[in-house]
Parts: C-alpha cells; structure tokens; sequence
C-alpha cells in the first residue's frame, strides 16, 4: 500500500472543509489535481473515503474511522520534519532569513548588525520574496524563518507579532480623493485597483475583501514587486492599498499616499515552523528588539 503524505493532507483537508474548491485554494493546488489525488488514495485504499454529490461532500463512514488516525499522522510527521530541521539548522549553524519585499525595510540592516553582533559565528542568509509568495520561502521550505505580513495561507507556522502599522491607499496624483488628508473605506471600493498576482488571503486582505458587501473588487492590473505596483498606479490603471511604510521609503513622482482611517492596521511578523531553535530564537529577540527603537507601534 503505497500512502504518500500528499494523500493524507489532502484527505483532512476535504473532510475539513467539506468542499473540494475550498480544499484546492488552501492547499494551493488546482481543483482537478486535488481530485485526482483523492482518487489515487482511494484506489490504494480500495474504498471510498467520500461521498460526492453536485451540492455536498461527506465523509464515508470508513473515512469517519480513518480521519482522526490521519490528523495524527499529519501531525507526527510535522513533528519529525520540525526536528529535523532543527537538527539541520543546529549542525550548520546557518539561518535563512525570508522577507516580504517591502516589509520591515525601514530596521532589516540594523537587524543584521544587531543579530551578526551576537552571534558572530553564526551565518545568516536574507532573500528576499516578491508578492507571488507572501509566505517569504516559508510553504516550501527555502527559509528557517520569514519576515511576513500576516495573514498567510499556512496553518502549521507559529507567528510572533513584531510591529504594526497603518494602511494607506496608494493614489495617481491626479486622482480625486489626493487632495483629501485621509480616505475611509467607502471612498475607494468601487475603484479599480492593482492586486497581488496569486490568489488568497494575502491577496483578499490587500483588495480589502473583508469589507466589501455586494461590491467585488474590480482588479485591473496584477503586480508582483512594489515598483511595478506603483508603476500601474502612477499610470492611471488603478489604485493600491498598502502598508504606511511603503509611504515613507518608495515614494515616487506620480502617487500619493493617504491614510484609509477604517481599516484594521497591518501586522510585521516574524513566522516559522515547529519548536524554535537557538537561532530562530535570537533572530527574534533581535528584530523585536530593534523594532522597539522604531516609529512603528510594536506589537504585543
């Protein structure tokens, strides 16, 4: 019998959302390749786990019997991967550092003299990650830890608020609302307006879904770096919401930026997975640290 992990983190995550479309968008696959795996398990099985209609998907009552076994092996192996990665990092004593393009640009050198200064045997890596992937290398494993702007579509990372701070929307300079000090929400919904080229969470928050009602945002450009975002806002396409600090360090001829004072600030974090080790451990003392002496409002 041959069960691959894939298998078993796609049949929790059916059985946990009851929906093969919303199963797909959390695990980041396509929808038939979703189904396809649940079909390859099934037929290693050799009986169904689920029952599909047009409108419903339930568990089998053999796949009620097998669910709570599989979230325990999910789990076990998150624990044998998180320890080996420890392992990996405490033998190499190297950490890779991911960070969103454009978060926490206003303290990363200072994070790097602070963190070289008390660990000067250790050797740290940054690299940094473009809108396509929010998880700053943290999904498929290419960095111990990640500078990230929650929310993310991960479940298994634990996440340390470091900073918070406002969001702003970013206007063409001749657009109406630029003389205006401060927007609200209401004012820019219905505007066209540049979005992150991947869909999820991280990209719902940016559109400001949460508070739209009976009005979709009307995407009109797709921006994968802060330049070619404020690029297509600079143009005319549309507008962009995004955090104080790109405000401050990529102004550019062409936008402006005003508060939207109705919308929830946005986080700075620190993500990661498993049990920290020493040197995720001091990775995060330093930014929190070093955030402190910012203007930013530290997170709790």
């Amino acid at each position: 019998m041959n069960i691959q992990i894939r298998h078993i983190r796609a049949f929790i995550a059916v059985a946990d959302e009851r929906s093969f479309a919303r199963a797909a968008e959390r695990l980041n696959v396509s929808q038939p390749a979703l189904s396809q795996t649940i079909i390859q398990f099934e037929g290693t099985l050799g009986f169904p786990v689920f029952e599909r209609t047009t409108r419903s998907v339930t568990l089998t009552q053999s796949g009620e019997r097998l669910l709570a076994r599989a979230r325990t092996l999910n789990q076990d192996i998150d624990a044998f991967q998180g320890e080996a990665r420890a392992l990996q990092l405490a033998l190499k004593n190297r950490l890779r550092v991911g960070y969103m393009i454009g978060t926490a640009v206003q303290f990363i050198p200072a994070i790097i003299r602070e963190f070289e200064r008390i660990r000067p045997g250790a050797s740290l890596d940054l690299q940094e990650f473009d809108f396509s992937d929010p998880t700053a290398g943290l999904r498929d494993g290419k960095v111990d830890c990640g500078i990230i702007r929650p929310p993310v579509d991960l479940d298994d990372i634990e996440i340390v608020a470091i900073a918070r701070e406002k969001c702003v929307v970013c206007l063409p300079t001749g657009h109406r609302l630029a003389l205006q000090e401060t927007v609200e929400l209401d004012d820019i919904l219905d505007e066209p307006i540049v979005a992150a080229p991947v869909p999820g969470v991280w990209r719902d928050y940016w559109l400001a879904n949460d508070y739209r009602v009976n009005r979709p945002a009307k995407v009109v450009f797709e921006a994968a770096t802060v330049e070619s975002e404020l690029q297509a806002v600079a143009s005319g396409r549309g507008i962009s919401i995004t955090a104080d600090s790109t405000a401050q360090y990529y102004a550019r001829p062409g936008v402006v930026f005003r508060q939207i004072v109705d919308m929830r600030e946005c986080v700075i974090a620190i993500g990661y997975r498993g049990q920290p080790n020493r040197l995720v451990a001091d990775f995060i003392s330093v930014v929190n640290r070093v955030s402190q002496g910012s203007h930013i409002q530290v997170g709790a």
